[in-house]
């Protein structure tokens, strides 16, 4: 007899086993948060959030939900809420961060890559911060395609790693290198941390998402994080000035965001 080709379950397992099932966004949070950081991701929460536009009854899908905080507001919108996440510290993080705030949401831990519901049964697809961590990316893409209804909505937000201010991140250490300035020991903002597997900008990410979605809206997030020193330099400011820049930036960024910290993509099936 010849090789069976494994089963479905078996396939799914060995991607999982590939993944860093003990991962914990803990690792992520500085010890000192300056302000700009503090915006961008306040910021991306409330726009993800208000790009889903959640009403009552509906079901949405929050792929690689993490502590489930956008799920939770989504959640208080009267939605059917379920999130999807590989780490079960993630999970666990997610559970007590619902209870704490006694949301209605679900959890299922799993890949986005295989996602466990039936085709065509949920109204939006929310995936935030999570694309660049994925094995496939294209076939998340796919995924999300094959579980949205047909008027359903996929919301797309990732951090673009071609942004305005990366790229002048990147030249300001250009030219230090050049005047013999050391560059330092840690990684800099601009440069692909280890647990990302992919590196997205604005281009990147639509010509992926046009493989089965169509982009309805391009919103960005944010503008010129990444500078050097210009946290520090926001810091001294006080802190309604340096909000008042901050947003005055991110207006800006709105309709930009091919130089926005941030793309959101809302879209629909094509």
């Amino acid at each position: 007899m010849g090789s069976e080709r494994p089963s479905i379950t078996a396939r799914r397992d060995s991607e999982r086993s590939r993944f860093d099932i003990e991962w914990d966004d803990g690792q992520l949070f500085p010890e000192v948060v300056y302000p700009d950081a503090e915006f961008l991701f306040q910021r991306m929460n409330e726009v993800t959030v208000e790009s889903v536009n959640a009403v009552s009854g509906e079901v949405v899908l929050d792929i690689g939900c993490g502590r489930g905080i956008d799920g939770v507001e989504i959640a208080k919108k009267a939605a059917v809420v379920i999130g999807l996440e590989p780490s079960h510290v993630m999970i666990k993080h997610a559970r007590n961060y619902i209870s704490e705030n006694g949301a209605n949401m679900s959890l299922i831990r799993g890949v986005g890559e295989h996602v466990p519901l039936r085709a065509q049964s949920v109204d939006k697809v929310v995936c935030k911060g999570a694309l660049d961590h994925f094995l496939d990316p294209p076939m998340v893409m796919e995924q999300i395609a094959l579980v949205l209804r047909a008027e359903g909505k996929a919301i797309i937000a990732i951090a673009n790693f071609e942004s305005l201010g990366f790229k002048l991140g990147r030249t300001v250490w250009w030219f230090r290198k050049k005047l013999g300035f050391r560059s330092p020991a840690v990684r800099m903002l601009w440069e692909v941390p280890e647990d990302h597997t992919y590196k997205f900008d604005y281009s990147s990410l639509k010509c992926l998402v046009n493989n089965h979605l169509e982009v309805e809206k391009a919103s960005g997030v944010s503008l010129l994080f990444g500078i050097p020193w210009w946290g520090m330099f926001l810091a001294k400011l006080p802190r309604n000035i340096s909000l008042a820049i901050l947003s005055s930036l991110d207006n800006v960024a709105r309709h930009l965001p091919s130089l926005s910290d941030v793309v959101v993509l809302k879209c629909r099936l094509k």
